[in-house]
Parts: structure tokens; sequence; C-alpha cells
């Protein structure tokens, strides 16, 4: 009989696209997808179970696994901070504790937990400990989760594999970079060309494929084999560069945040100002290789852009924010943009 693969956060979109391509695994009989929240129709393999980690049925169909994919949903619109953090962690916990049977557990992590840094190497190996931003807590949040997983390895027998992604900057994956590439421009600080990444989907799923068939163990970047500078990659992707002072960054950041207008944190900007691209030799000696460049991989995220532009939870017209913009004063003008849209949105009628 086929191995049974569990998917936890089946809303994530890496675990949608996941159990499309298990579809055609013939080692794969099922594919489980938890969550309290149904995800779209997926294929004929696909089961869905409504429950999330403290849930009855949660734990019954992990037991019944033999591949447990966890995806931690880290919610950047959550604003208490250390509630957030105890349910992601809390929820990796149960996670590991029900997945009984598991010969193998895959954790879908990010390069973010590397930190963005200025004295990075360039690229980071796997062998460079994680050093996540003080100021950017998801990354803190996925580095504690990777902790969890990897100490529970030869539990049982069990194998544990954590896939760190580099930066995936499609729409779909609603990602902090995705969030900028969908902005009026894309943000860059006065004398920085920092090197970036870009993931394509396709590449994460075929690495999280290779996960689930046992052939890994251990810490692994996924990541394309080159990196482009920020100025590259917004013209691979068709769009507009918006270079600021650092310090007007931040700021317009932490209003931003503080306004309810983002769900981004000033701790995103380092991430844009300072190198954090990954070394994939290791994952590519286990025999996985990118489909895509980075420019490529920027090129296919640009295509996958709305017409609009989001700022916090309103949509933009892009002609709005052409006519209404300065070229110093664009998030600002943005900004003012929106709150009118707001106010015109919440008057009585």
């Amino acid at each position: 009989m086929g191995r049974t693969v569990a998917l936890v956060g089946a809303l994530h979109p890496g675990a949608r696209q996941l159990a499309l391509a298990l579809e055609d695994d013939p080692a794969v009989e099922r594919v489980l997808g938890l969550s309290r929240h149904e995800p779209p129709l997926l294929g004929p393999k696909f089961e869905f179970v409504q429950a999330g980690p403290g849930d009855a049925r949660f734990a019954e169909s992990l037991a019944g696994a033999d591949v447990v994919v966890l995806f931690p949903l880290v919610d950047a619109s959550d604003r208490n901070e250390e509630g957030r953090r105890e349910r992601v962690l809390e929820g990796t916990r149960r996670t590991l504790a029900a997945a009984t049977r598991a010969e193998t557990v895959v954790l879908w992590s990010s390069g973010v937990v590397y930190g963005a840094h200025p004295d990075n190497p360039v690229p980071i190996p796997e062998a460079r400990p994680p050093r996540p931003n003080p100021d950017f807590p998801a990354a803190a949040v996925l580095a504690e989760s990777e902790q969890l997983a990897l100490a529970s390895a030869g539990a049982g027998g069990r194998s544990v594999t954590v896939l760190r992604g580099a930066g995936v900057w499609a729409p779909a994956w609603g990602t902090f970079l995705s969030r900028s590439l969908m902005a009026p421009a894309m943000v860059g600080v006065r004398g920085a060309d920092p090197p970036l990444q870009c993931l394509a989907p396709a590449d994460a799923v075929s690495a999280l494929r290779l996960a689930v068939s046992g052939a890994l163990e251990g810490v692994y970047n996924v990541a394309p084999d080159d990196w482009v500078g920020a100025r590259a990659a917004a013209a691979a992707a068709g769009r507009r560069r918006l270079v600021v002072p650092h310090r007007m960054a931040l700021a317009t950041a932490e209003r931003l945040w503080r306004a309810g207008m983002s769900a981004a944190t000033a701790g995103e900007l380092h991430y844009h100002v300072h190198p954090w691209v990954l070394d994939n030799a290791r994952l590519r000696a286990a025999g996985w290789a990118p489909t895509r460049s980075s420019a490529e991989a920027f090129a296919e995220a640009g295509r996958q852009v709305p017409a609009g532009v989001l700022v916090g939870g309103v949509q933009v017209r892009r002609h709005h924010v052409r006519r209404g913009a300065a070229a110093g004063l664009a998030l600002l003008a943005v900004v003012a943009v929106a709150r009118r849209q707001g106010r015109r949105r919440s008057s009585p009628r």
C-alpha cells in the first residue's frame, strides 16, 4: 500500500501546490490536509480534515500518517507578538507529539532565520547558525519551530528535514516580499543595492517532494543558483524602484504599521538592505536542482502582480499612485490616497 502524507497548515500555498504534485506520485496513496478552514478543492487523493492542533481529529489523523509536512502559519496581521509566537510553537509541539507513526517529518521554514546582516557571507551555508533580526519576530518564531522539530529526530526512528526557502516573491504566496512587490514601487534604501534571490514556487515544491520521499535529513537551503542586485530585480519584475534615505524608509514603515495601514514591520527593512542569499550546494548534492534563475523567477512573479496595488487593506488603482506621488514622497502620497478611499467607503451613502 502507498504512504499517507499529512499536510499541517493546508491553507499555505506551498501545501496546496504540494498536494497537487503528490497526485502524480505512485508511492503516495492519500494526502491529508489539516486545517480549521477548507482549502480550495484539490485532487482525488486529497482528504480535508477540519481540525487544528489541540483537536481530537487532529491527533487521530496524524497518528496514521507516514509522512508529516508542517507549514507554520505566521500571521503578519496579528499584533499580539507573544500570543502569535505561542500559537505557532504550540502547533509545532502538538504536531510532533501526534505524529507517532511518521517516519519522516518535514518542516517548511525560511532563510529569514539567518537574519539580514551586513556581515552575512554571500551565499549563506547551512552551517551558519540562525541569527534572526530582533525586530523581525516572525523569523525568530520560525527558528524556534526548527529547533523543536530537529530535537524530535530519532524518536521512534523518525527523520526530520528542515527546508529553508529563499525569498518567494510570487503574489499567491502572500509573503512579506510579495507584499513589497505589489506595492506602488519596490522600495530601496539610498546607497544600498543588496543581492536578492527569488525562489520560484515550482522549485520550492520540487524540494518538498524530494523531502517527502525520505531522501533528505537535516537542514537544507532551497534557493536558485544565483542572485541579482535590487535594481536588476525590480527591472526583471517590471516594477519601479523607489530609493529613499534609510531614515525616511524606517520612519514611514513604522508610521504605516502604527496607523494600521500595513502589516509590515520596520524590521522587514533589513531584508531590503542587507544580504541574506542562500547557498544551495547541499540540496543540489542530494539530487535537487532549480529550474529558474532569480531573474527568471522575478519576471514570473512580476507577471502575476494584480492590476491594482495594496496599501494595508485598501486597493489603490495604479493611475492614482502615478498621478499623486512625487519621487521622494511616493509612500506618503499612497497613504493619503488610501486614507481618502477608506473615508469614502466608511461615509454614509
